[in-house]
């Protein structure tokens, strides 16, 4: 059961792109527009967009793949969460000014550390219910990721971004700026997440070829 839940996240989440794939339009259009509403709020909202973060994004997310499982086929949630940390800059494919292979062991072993992607999703979620912020999202987050515990843990691929983002999260230098990193990372992968009094909902944000990008908010 837990396998085709899997499979359709990955259906969910996008589809896996062969390794000869150049990046979907789709993707691209998608990653601008879901990191730009996540940016609305913050200083990178000035900054303008000139394409190579969705290169150095796509490129680094076959990277992170490849060492983590030996192949390039990436799903959307790798591709969102590599563009994203390529706006703050990812140069010498390195993620928040690491090399993406120690970054990959550090979340190796936080995952293993926590007894498994399901357990770390769950210490996740604890975590952020004790954290002290003041916009009152951690705790929303809480209860709208609880409704399904498979999205971030049954693949490896969105395990590993998951684990990533509490990573980063947890590195922050204050509980608020803690949640509020995790909440713009783990929407990647949970698809649905509250942004301060904002509610966003981004699984619909590339289902639909040649489509503009969807994003709704939460129901």
């Amino acid at each position: 059961m837990r396998r085709l839940r899997a499979i359709l996240l990955l259906i969910l989440l996008g589809t896996a792109t062969p390794a000869a794939a150049q990046i979907p339009a789709e993707w691209q259009a998608a990653a601008q527009a879901v990191i730009g509403e996540l940016e609305r709020d913050t200083p990178l909202a000035t900054r303008p967009w000139t394409g190579a973060e969705l290169t150095q994004g796509w490129n680094l997310a076959r990277a992170w793949r490849r060492h983590n499982n030996g192949n390039v086929e990436i799903i959307l949630a790798e591709y969102l969460m590599f563009v994203a940390l390529c706006r703050i800059g990812c140069a010498g494919s390195t993620i928040e000014g690491q090399g993406y292979v120690a970054a990959a062991g550090e979340v190796k072993a936080l995952i293993a550390r926590n007894g498994g992607s399901y357990a770390l999703a769950a210490n996740a979620s604890n975590w952020l219910e004790g954290l002290a912020d003041p916009t009152g999202a951690a705790r929303k987050n809480v209860a709208l990721w609880a409704k399904d515990p498979d999205i971030p843990s049954a693949d490896f691929a969105t395990g590993n971004i998951y684990a990533l983002s509490w990573l980063l999260a947890r590195k922050r230098p204050t509980p608020a700026e803690q949640a509020d990193t995790f909440a713009r990372f783990a929407i990647f992968v949970q698809t649905k997440a509250w942004i301060g009094p904002r509610c966003l909902d981004i699984s619909k944000v590339a289902t639909v070829l040649g489509a503009p990008p969807r994003i709704e908010a939460c129901r």
